[in-house]
């Protein structure tokens, strides 16, 4: 065999290598063979922020938040994910004049989880750690209100325990979920629950 039959069968071998590669990516029946069960997602849903604001109140608020999801399932009965997790910017208007308090909080989390065989669907408890930034604080809204006393905001990052529950059905590398959250942060325990989507590759 000459040098130019050898460079063919090696040109050959490479684009069938990638087309198989391509093709497991493609064919949802491939992502079983995927050793570690790469997968990503992402989340929506709605939070409860809970914050001492700068007077010493406590704030209370439902907000809209996002989740963007890291994981990899080697068992079909656990994972290990990563996310970040946005609770966005409440704020509560009343009650408060002459100010508006404000509150954003947000940060990674890494959980371990664990799936619960049952028929149908995927039943799944999970625990880890969350380190969450939040700030909050008071908007003076009244220009008028000169001798009204200025704070600062509080700022805090603090990592801690968080954990969850939620229900999972999986439609090839397609997988829907419906969870719940709870964490431990500065000031209160804010707790998020949404609906995502994941796809394994």
């Amino acid at each position: 065999m000459n040098g130019s039959s050898v460079d063919r069968v090696r040109r050959s071998r490479w684009a069938a290598g990638v087309a198989a590669f391509v093709l497991s990516l493609a064919v949802p029946g491939a992502q079983a063979a995927t050793p570690l069960g790469l997968y990503v997602g992402g989340a929506f849903g709605q939070a409860r922020v809970e914050a001492t604001l700068p007077d010493a109140s406590q704030f209370r608020e439902d907000h809209s938040a996002f989740e963007v999801i890291l994981g990899v399932r080697p068992l079909p009965v656990a994972a290990a994910e990563l996310a970040y997790v946005d609770f966005g910017h409440p704020s509560r208007l009343g009650g408060s004049y002459p100010y508006v308090p404000e509150v954003s909080m947000k940060g990674a989390t890494a959980f371990a989880m664990f799936y619960l065989p049952v028929p149908v669907v995927e039943v799944f408890v999970k625990g880890g750690v969350a380190r969450l930034q939040s700030k909050a604080g008071l908007d003076l809204v009244c220009s008028s209100c000169l001798l009204a006393p200025l704070f600062l905001p509080i700022s805090h990052t603090n990592t801690s325990f968080a954990g969850g529950a939620g229900v999972q059905y999986k439609l090839g590398a397609f997988a829907v979920r419906g969870e719940y959250e709870r964490f431990n942060a500065a000031g209160g325990n804010p707790h998020l629950l949404s609906l995502g989507v994941t796809w394994a590759f």
